[in-house]
């Protein structure tokens, strides 16, 4: 798990500045229910996981991604009664989330998955890059830093960029191996979306509801807020 850099002194007025935005946002909810929201606005990030990697199969072929409507809706619906059944216990990078998401609505949980998901994306997009370069940590360090105002060189942390770059090696090394070719951007946090739509019940209507939640959040993200969501509905 990676965290932002602020300052000690600054994380309470921080906390309670975002805490007081996030009520009037999400009106009804307690604090508790809020925090996990406000952790990914201030920095938190948690790892991927891709063990849970299964697809089903469409027209005799794996269905790795969706190319059509047809697709996306035959996916939804096997994916929201696959993570209903999903058994397993959530990898050291994503414990703390798992627990996290049981004090979370069901929507709630969603949207904060979707959203992290794609800030993480987002974050670590330039080390995939390198790492698909088998560049080392020194060599993407040095042209990260080419790129950043000195503020920015000020607050570096290189020993948790470090860490981090470590920790997408890993999470790459295990993507080849156990998903290549899969383009789901759901996979790597299936235990967490397994989490949520449990607690949302037998419905398969309300958990199909709660994945376009996940990828509307999702790709919200990736295209900047406000961007066009993409949505499947599924009767």
């Amino acid at each position: 798990m990676t965290t932002s850099n602020k300052h000690d002194d600054e994380e309470p007025n921080e906390t309670a500045f975002v805490l007081s935005i996030l009520h009037e946002s999400f009106p009804g909810r307690s604090d508790k229910q809020l925090i996990p929201i406000g952790m990914v606005y201030a920095g938190t990030r948690w790892g991927r996981d891709f063990r849970f990697c299964e697809v089903p199969e469409a027209d005799n072929r794996q269905l790795t991604v969706c190319n059509n409507e047809e697709d996306a809706v035959l996916y939804f619906s096997w994916l929201a009664d696959h993570l209903y059944t999903l058994e397993g216990q959530p990898n050291e990078a994503q414990q703390m989330l798992c627990k996290l998401i049981k004090g979370m609505t069901p929507q709630d949980a969603a949207l904060m998955l979707g959203m992290h998901a794609a800030l993480y994306q987002l974050e670590i997009e330039t080390m995939e890059v390198q790492l698909e370069k088998n560049h080392k940590f020194e060599d993407y360090l040095k042209e990260e830093k080419e790129l950043m105002t000195d503020e920015e060189l000020e607050d570096l942390d290189e020993e948790k960029q470090r860490e981090l770059y470590r920790q997408v090696a890993e999470e790459t090394e295990e993507w080849l191996d156990l998903a290549p070719g899969i383009g789901h951007v759901d996979v790597p946090w299936r235990m967490p979306l397994s989490v949520a739509l449990k607690k949302a019940g037998e419905d398969q209507q309300e958990r199909i509801e709660l994945l376009n939640v996940f990828y509307g959040s999702f790709f919200q993200y990736i295209e900047g807020i406000g961007g066009k969501a993409d949505k499947v509905d599924v009767e």
